[in-house]
């Protein structure tokens, strides 16, 4: 009789799973930190484990301009904690988005800037590409170098030729997932929202949100944070978030918007501390 052939991928040994389990579990009660890392906002943090590698971080809004600045703090913050960083700028020339990172740091408007205020050291450790586009060079680039963080700024503007409209941003988004769990790295991807979601948005109605062009996005992503306008501050949803409860408030940030800088504030619709 002739011998069976093993499968090519083994079943995982569920005793074995358990146990892995078990330690992952203990470690993140008593050293989470050595598990993932935190991101500039403790108070996010707190409902989403901070930041964890192998896992797709989505920021959505439908404007083009303030969700690739929210980005800056937090790429400025992996610097800090030695992360080896990756940004890919489909929407701002390098020179510019080098500036306004450095308004940030250096807590300087564009304006007051200067060369002696900039430590060429402090982004030793960052990885800059504003003339890659196709999702092949991507992928090519990510798996080249071993990375803590990527950005995309933004999802919408990669370029697949095969498939329809759809069928493209919806390989795009698999794929994205696809690199974030083989390279165990985190991906920050940006992504506008479509129309008819959007108007919903700005009205206050974020119970629902479909990123722009795909559902896709909105199934690979682990944890999304959904951006607007209100008044004179920025809201931020958690809409999605597969770490945690989702918050039922919104969470609002003060915005110097030529620094970069956001900064989480008490509720100035309920008169009360946000957490």
């Amino acid at each position: 009789m002739k011998q069976q052939q093993k499968p090519l991928l083994e079943r995982w040994n569920v005793v074995e799973a358990f146990e892995k389990m078990k330690k992952y579990t203990e470690q993140m009660l008593n050293n989470w930190w050595k598990l993932w890392y935190k991101s500039p906002y403790k108070e996010l943090d707190e409902f989403t484990s901070g930041i964890i590698p192998w896992k797709v971080y989505t920021i959505a809004w439908y404007s083009n301009v303030w969700k690739s600045r929210f980005t800056y703090p937090y790429v400025n913050h992996f610097l800090d904690i030695w992360k080896k960083v990756l940004f890919f700028s489909l929407e701002v020339d390098k020179w510019l988005f080098i500036q306004h990172l450095c308004c940030n740091r250096y807590n300087k408007y564009q304006s007051d800037l200067k060369e002696t205020d900039i430590d060429v050291m402090d982004y030793s450790n960052l990885s800059i590409y504003d003339d890659v586009y196709r999702m092949d060079d991507i992928e090519f680039i990510i798996n080249e170098t071993k990375w803590d963080v990527v950005f995309i700024d933004f999802v919408q503007n990669i370029q697949y030729e095969k498939g329809s409209e759809y069928e493209r941003m919806s390989y795009i988004a698999r794929k994205i997932q696809e690199l974030a769990i083989l390279n165990n790295i985190t991906i920050i991807s940006l992504s506008q929202l479509s129309n008819t979601i959007a108007r919903d948005v700005t009205k206050g109605n974020t119970d629902f949100v479909a990123l722009k062009w795909a559902w896709e996005f909105v199934a690979s992503s682990d944890v999304i944070f959904l951006l607007r306008m209100v008044d004179n501050w920025m809201g931020l949803t958690i809409t999605k978030n597969k770490f945690g409860r989702r918050p039922w408030w919104e969470i609002y940030f003060q915005v110097d918007f030529w620094k970069s800088k956001f900064e989480i504030v008490q509720d100035p619709f309920r008169n009360k501390e946000v957490f």
